[in-house]
């Protein structure tokens, strides 16, 4: 795993990579990927609205095809790098595979709150007997951030939230 921010840099570019064929494709720009040292184990792209599935999240999918293609659930000693700082869903399945890191880019859309995906990342009562992982924050978060912007008007107009 890199240990200094710059070192994250290649990964979180190759997460807006992953970002920008989820917004292509008229989901929200997330992308996703999980290694182990300097492996790459998994990728995934935020796949909502391409599937009709609402757990198809860039992390979802990330930890779905690590835990299928090593054939465990857990994933100790792994780094997940997202441009987005994980939704409560995501960070509890972060949580019980025993990611060991957790790089982010962007904060999490509409912030904290008692029930953030943050908050379960590291409150160690969060998750019974699962292990808090590591978090580095805010990995080019200005072009993860802008990227998510870009998301009200680059999405096709059936999957906008609004007409504006």
């Amino acid at each position: 795993m890199p240990k200094s921010p710059a070192q994250h840099e290649a990964p979180m570019r190759r997460c807006l990579e992953l970002a920008r064929r989820a917004l292509a494709s008229g989901d929200a720009p997330v992308g996703a990927l999980l290694m182990r040292g300097d492996k790459i184990l998994a990728e995934g792209i935020e796949s909502v609205r391409a599937l009709c599935d609402v757990s198809a999240h860039a992390e979802i999918e990330a930890l779905r095809v690590a835990t299928v293609g090593l054939d465990t659930t857990d994933l100790s000693g792994t780094t997940l790098y997202t441009t987005v700082a994980p939704c409560t869903m995501c960070a509890y399945a972060i949580r019980l595979a025993r990611v060991g890191t957790v790089v982010t880019g962007a904060p999490e859309p509409g912030g904290g709150g008692p029930l953030s995906g943050r908050r379960v990342l590291t409150d160690p009562e969060a998750v019974a007997n699962r292990p808090v992982p590591r978090l580095v924050e805010g990995v080019l978060a200005s072009e993860c951030e802008a990227l998510l912007a870009r998301r009200a008007t680059a999405a096709p107009k059936r999957y906008r939230l609004s007409d504006s």
